[in-house]
């Protein structure tokens, strides 16, 4: 007796068709979610708050890099203004305060390049361009150019907070030097002024 052949267990049943072809196929991730939208670094998964540490660390190096500069500048500047209060010309004040004021922008300029060497070394930034665009973007308060990872995104505000305090400073010890040097050019101006005057009595007096 021929017995009717049992329907294999992989054969699919009219029911199970209709059920997988109505199914929604499954979404697979576009290669760049796949392969990590948010970068993430050796760093970023050593340190528990990475944004924090990382850059409360440079916040604190940044602000003693400005302190000792500012020292240096600063006693330069009294030290020669000084000395030369006694002979200068208008031109050797003029010329002080405008070798002043390059050497705090340079010193602005050096902190933007701390940053970057910081965001390059630790794969935040890709390209020193880029990293110092970036830098000097957030360091001067204007806004990020582009968004960081995740994992990086109050990296930008703490770069912030670094340049709203060395600026406030250099603002400060900028209004010391611009009264020196104008009470330079006054004594400048009292001397020359004292000098003609001497020099009409003189005349006066010969016969």
């Amino acid at each position: 007796m021929t017995g009717t052949a049992l329907p294999s267990a992989s054969a699919a049943t009219p029911t199970q068709s209709l059920a997988t072809a109505g199914a929604p196929e499954p979404k697979i991730a576009p290669p760049e979610t796949a392969t990590g939208a948010v970068v993430e670094t050796v760093l970023t998964e050593a340190l528990p708050v990475p944004d924090m540490v990382f850059g409360g660390s440079m916040l604190v190096l940044v602000i003693m890099f400005h302190a000792f500069w500012i020292r240096l500048i600063t006693s330069s500047f009294l030290k020669r203004s000084r000395s030369e209060g006694a002979h200068t010309r208008l031109w050797r004040a003029d010329l002080l305060f405008a070798a002043t004021v390059v050497a705090l922008l340079s010193l602005h300029m050096a902190e933007v390049f701390v940053w970057s060497v910081a965001l390059v070394n630790a794969n935040i930034v890709d390209g020193w361009a880029k990293a110092s665009y970036f830098a000097a973007n957030c360091y001067t308060a204007l806004g990020e150019p582009f968004s960081l990872p995740h994992a990086w995104r109050l990296l930008p505000p703490i770069i912030a907070i670094s340049g709203i305090f060395t600026f406030a400073w250099t603002a400060s010890v900028l209004v010391n030097f611009v009264a020196r040097y104008n009470d330079l050019r006054a004594e400048t101006l009292a001397r020359r002024e004292k000098a003609l005057e001497g020099a009409k009595k003189s005349n006066a007096q010969r016969p």
